[in-house]
């Protein structure tokens, strides 16, 4: 059983209501570190981290750590398993710290309905942190921005499939960017930039990303930004600063397919439906320029 309640964040959960002693401790045993879930987490800055673990060896871990209890099936879309997972959703650096130094700490149980909405629970919790450098808060609002649109276009494509209308009444719909931005008290533009800042943090491989993230490395926002429209770079890829400089300032780095030769009408056509399939499978703006460019040259000849 579970008792549903709306956080002071907006978000609905639940909290478990069998919250034993003896069934906390066979859970404490049994907690799963999601790297997608701890990514999310911005990372401490070595002074904090230093007065958090002070703070803990000195008067114990005192805020008990919040997990998640769900199944293998809902982390894991492909999984068969539905057996029992506990998922560790808010207190990482303190469960590291305990862990490092063999210290007792509480557990909270709680549930979420599905893996995008326990993700959205944290993304808001961290975006509710006073000590949030602006990096961190603009990446937070980036990877929602762009997990709501990707889910958005899963579902327009579905009830398009099977259940349009063609008398139904137009009702108009408020935008991805138009209802983050009252969200989290913000312009659309900003919103909007935030999702290409994510997007080109995301290429970046873990250190460096960390690294940014925490602010220990400094880097030109608008320069993230623009890696987000360089086309056919794999994720987590950029190793180096330099690597990003080269990246947006060489001539090469700036070239698409539209701007290598171009054989015919039908190379062309079959470009597009490269494109467009990869956008069904993760959309993103880069991909999206791309398919532009590619349907203006394709214009141009027919």
């Amino acid at each position: 059983m579970a008792k549903k309640y709306i956080g002071n964040l907006g978000i609905t959960n639940s909290i478990i209501k069998d919250q034993s002693l003896l069934n906390h401790e066979a859970i404490k045993q049994q907690i799963f570190v999601l790297d997608e879930l701890r990514d999310l987490i911005p990372p401490l800055q070595e002074e904090e981290y230093n007065q958090l673990e002070k703070n803990i060896l000195t008067e114990g871990c005192r805020e008990a750590l919040m997990i998640w209890e769900t199944a293998k099936n809902i982390i894991d879309p492909s999984a068969t398993d539905t057996s029992k997972v506990y998922v560790l959703v808010d207190g990482h650096n303190r469960y590291g710290i305990c862990q490092k130094h063999q210290i007792n700490f509480k557990i909270h149980l709680t549930s979420f309905s599905s893996f995008r909405e326990a993700k959205d629970y944290m993304i808001d919790n961290q975006l509710g942190r006073r000590n949030l450098i602006p990096e961190q808060a603009s990446y937070l609002r980036g990877i929602r921005y762009n997990a709501e649109k990707l889910e958005k276009g899963k579902y327009l494509r579905t009830e398009h499939k099977g259940h349009f209308d063609p008398y139904a009444p137009e009702v108009p719909k408020e935008s991805t960017s138009a209802k983050l931005s009252k969200q989290y008290n913000v312009s659309e533009k900003t919103i909007k930039r935030d999702a290409e800042f994510a997007e080109g943090l995301n290429l970046l491989n873990p250190s460096l990303k960390k690294d940014i993230l925490s602010g220990k490395l400094k880097v030109k926002k608008s320069d993230i930004q623009q890696l987000s429209h360089q086309a056919h770079i794999p994720e987590k890829s950029i190793s180096s600063l330099q690597e990003v400089s080269t990246l947006l300032h060489e001539p090469s780095s700036k070239s698409t397919t539209l701007e290598e030769p171009v054989a015919d009408k039908a190379t062309l056509q079959g470009l597009i439906h490269e494109t467009v399939q990869k956008l069904n499978e993760n959309p993103s703006q880069s991909l999206c320029d791309e398919l532009i460019k590619l349907s203006m040259a394709l214009k141009k000849i027919l």
